[in-house]
């Protein structure tokens, strides 16, 4: 089939304004989610058609230091029974923490909402007939970066969430695709200055101040006489880094000067590993391949560090994306956490027993050895979605279950994976943390699904 795009209007219409702030709702019985429908409580947001959206349920009540209440939440729109587009419509590219807001990124736009009300900040939407097709999963001093076009994926919009703006628009080539029902979307990522694209066989440095493109790059430069084809190039710091798939099962990594596209060191990859992209690029750790099955630790020049497996020393981890789509071919979103020594990933997970749901940890990989460190201890029978890793040790999310469990934020210690418990959630919200994008700042946790599954709301926020 041809994936039709939605249509926008103008956004926001003329004449529009945000609407102010609903009164404060009365507390309520803790873990009830009330249809709040009179008074201004419920508001509709004039927005643009098709998956932009902006109705949100306020829900009163306060919490103490180790219970957290539903604040608001944000409703999916009805679903359009279209086809394939019935399941990536309401898909997720991304979603930030942003001063007082939080920001998403669908098709047709980012929106921000108010943390504190849920009301609709600001909106960045795809011009007239486009759809997103990616966007940078990080900010840099609150700039980002999303790519999107009409029929084919070939423009870049820069973002400024401090100031709720597009900042700037680029065009970049791509392959055209005849008969393809599918979007190809590129690979898309940030350095400290730079945005970095890969579309099919070639590679783009942009200025994200201004969207100036700095640089071109492709297979034939690179890997000149190799018979080469590049199949990965993510970014992040002060370095790009491209993974490419050679003949007789070979392959090759780079690593590039974002600002010059320059190769400041290259590194041949046996068979054995053969790698399809990289997981991560600070530390830089190595996917597995077509024709193999090893992911390989490395220092900041590529070269090898240790090696290890699926399973790790017994342990069998996921990483699967977390943002298929079946309209969209880009990069995929993997869970993991990382620190310079330390590699943590999600469990496989298994059916808790007796129970609607499945059950996951957490393993550490130490990545001078290859070798598993721990797997966390002390979790409730329910999946764990990770959040971020400081210097308090792992935070991270236990999705609980909205008919018979709790959902919990707990820290998991670095040297032992012992859990902690920081608050538990309200039960309604059991759930909506699954495959989500969690955030969280200063006890406020934010739950927003990467897709519409099983998920009831687009946004959940607890405080």
């Amino acid at each position: 089939m041809t994936y039709q795009y939605p249509q926008h209007p103008a956004y926001p219409p003329p004449g529009w304004s945000p609407p102010a702030p609903p009164p404060p709702a009365a507390p309520k019985k803790r873990g009830r989610v009330a249809a709040l429908v009179a008074g201004g409580v419920v508001a509709v947001l004039a927005v643009a058609t098709g998956t932009a959206y902006g109705v949100y349920r306020m829900v009163g009540g306060g919490s103490d230091d180790k219970a957290l209440r539903t604040a608001w939440v944000l409703d999916f729109p009805e679903r359009q029974r279209n086809g394939l587009k019935t399941y990536d419509e309401q898909d997720i590219f991304g979603a930030w923490l942003a001063g007082d807001t939080v920001v998403r990124a669908h098709l047709d736009g980012i929106i921000a909402y108010r943390l504190g009300d849920g009301g609709q900040a600001w909106g960045v939407p795809a011009p007239q007939g486009g759809s997103l097709c990616a966007a940078t999963q990080t900010l840099v001093e609150g700039r980002g970066v999303m790519a999107l076009g009409t029929g084919s994926c070939n423009t870049l919009v820069g973002f400024d969430t401090a100031a709720g703006t597009r900042t700037w628009q680029a065009t970049f080539p791509v392959e055209h695709r005849d008969g393809r029902s599918t979007i190809a979307a590129p690979d898309l990522s940030l350095t400290d200055r730079q945005v970095i694209v890969r579309a099919d066989q070639n590679v783009f440095g942009y200025s994200l101040a201004d969207g100036k493109r700095l640089w071109q790059t492709d297979t034939d430069r690179l890997l000149p006489g190799r018979d080469c084809r590049l199949a990965d190039t993510q970014a992040a710091g002060d370095q790009a880094v491209v993974t490419a798939r050679c003949d007789g099962d070979r392959g090759a990594l780079l690593g590039l000067d974002p600002a010059t596209g320059k190769a400041r060191w290259k590194r041949q990859l046996p068979a054995a590993q053969q790698s399809a992209g990289v997981l991560s690029v600070d530390p830089l750790v190595s996917l597995p391949g077509l024709v193999a099955d090893t992911f390989v630790a490395r220092d900041a020049t590529g070269r090898t560090r240790a090696t290890f497996g699926n399973p790790v020393d017994g342990t069998r981890f996921s990483d699967l994306p977390i943002n298929s789509s079946n309209s969209i071919e880009g990069a995929a979103v993997r869970r993991y956490l990382a620190d310079a020594d330390t590699l943590y990933l999600p469990t496989e997970a298994t059916n808790a027993p007796g129970k609607m749901r499945e059950t996951n940890q957490v393993v550490a990989i130490d990545l001078a050895t290859g070798k598993r460190r721990w797997v966390s201890s002390g979790h409730t029978d329910c999946q764990v979605e990770l959040i971020r890793v400081d210097e308090q040790g792992l935070l991270a999310w236990e999705v609980g279950d909205h008919r018979n469990l709790d959902p919990r934020l707990i820290r998991i210690d670095p040297a032992t994976g012992t859990v902690s418990v920081v608050a538990e959630g309200p039960r309604p919200a059991g759930g909506e943390g699954t495959n989500a994008k969690v955030l969280e700042r200063d006890g406020t946790v934010v739950l927003v699904p990467w897709k519409h599954v099983a998920a009831d709301a687009a946004i959940t926020v607890l405080r």
